[in-house]
């Protein structure tokens, strides 16, 4: 049996979570009530990554399902702290994360400069030489 979502005083069904995550007016403690709920899966929870409107305090709830794509979703959204990117950076081991991180303009110059040091990736060089966020000295 489905489980029933009662958001807006409206019950939502668990077959219409996907569908929610992907709406863009989706509000943003919507989107926390359904990341926390155990009965969706990781491929819900990506979606959720992914949208505007997810919170910095949801993302870092997400970290816990160390999937490349639930990863790369964190790692390039908008709503990811500072803090969080530059974890990330020394943490991960995934080309598409570490992609992900040197691309977003979140990501502190000083994590960007850590990356390039280390990546053999010219993919990842490159994005990070397009990054706003990268020093000068990088």
């Amino acid at each position: 049996m489905d489980k029933i979502y009662t958001i807006d005083k409206k019950d939502y069904s668990q077959s219409k979570a996907l569908n929610l995550a992907q709406n863009p007016s989706t509000p943003s403690e919507v989107l926390d009530e359904l990341a926390r709920d155990k009965e969706n899966d990781e491929y819900i929870k990506t979606f959720i990554a992914r949208h505007p409107n997810t919170t910095s305090r949801t993302l870092v709830y997400l970290l816990k399902y160390d999937k490349v794509e639930m990863m790369g979703a964190i790692a390039g959204h908008a709503n990811t702290s500072p803090e969080i990117l530059e974890l990330m950076v020394r943490s991960s081991d995934k080309l598409y994360t570490l992609f992900k991180l040197a691309q977003n303009p979140n990501t502190p110059a000083e994590a960007l400069d850590e990356l390039s040091e280390e990546s053999d990736s010219d993919e990842i060089k490159l994005a990070i030489a397009q990054n706003p966020s990268t020093s000068k000295s990088t």
